[in-house]
């Protein structure tokens, strides 16, 4: 047999090799006898010439990267692929939803009067309804009012509330850029020096 028919049969069976290693479970058989293929033609391209074996070196250098990165972007959407990989979550499968849920979002902002002491946890009342919260920073006695400032996972997080504030932010629309240091209760730097 001609040394450069050979040669370019060994490169075929050894491409082809790598393309069945990806798509057959072999436990790397495939892929050794791809690496014996291409050398081998390799070798006996260099065997006809020297200009032969040049050339099947750079196809297979060339070939066989493109090869892998191809078989690679197609390997998930086979059925060996889809059985190993698994595919991401989605926001929907992994985040609680339902009317519990809904009702903790729409909660947010609103005012609340706490049923039982809060250290740091207990029970809000919004709308004749009881909810779990959870105080940041502030003892809550029973009947207090607060707010609610976040829901997550399924708990409220609420502050005190103090109508006062309320009534400051309402009112007041000074951008917080154009207030003084006075205003926004700071000391000036100068004071103190």
């Amino acid at each position: 047999m001609d040394p450069l028919l050979a040669a370019i049969v060994l490169l075929a069976i050894g491409l082809l090799f790598v393309v069945l290693e990806l798509f057959v479970p072999s436990a790397g058989i495939l892929g050794v006898l791809a690496g014996v293929c291409l050398v081998a033609s390799i070798v006996v391209g260099f065997f006809h010439s020297f200009v032969a074996g040049i050339v099947f070196l750079f196809v297979v250098v060339l070939a066989l990267p493109v090869i892998l990165a191809l078989m690679i972007k197609i390997w998930p959407s086979t059925p060996i692929g889809r059985r190993i990989l698994v595919k991401p979550p989605t926001k929907e499968d992994v985040l609680p939803t339902g009317n519990f849920q809904n009702e903790l979002k729409s909660a947010v902002g609103k005012i609340a009067v706490a049923k039982t002491k809060m250290l740091p946890s207990g029970i809000v009342v919004i709308d004749n309804k009881q909810f779990d919260a959870v105080c940041e920073g502030f003892a809550i006695e029973p009947g207090d009012k607060v707010r609610v400032v976040a829901a997550r996972f399924n708990r409220l997080y609420v502050q005190p509330y103090d109508p006062q504030e309320d009534l400051a932010t309402k009112f007041d629309q000074t951008p917080l850029l154009e207030k003084s240091l006075e205003d926004l209760g700071i000391e000036s730097p100068e004071k103190k020096a």
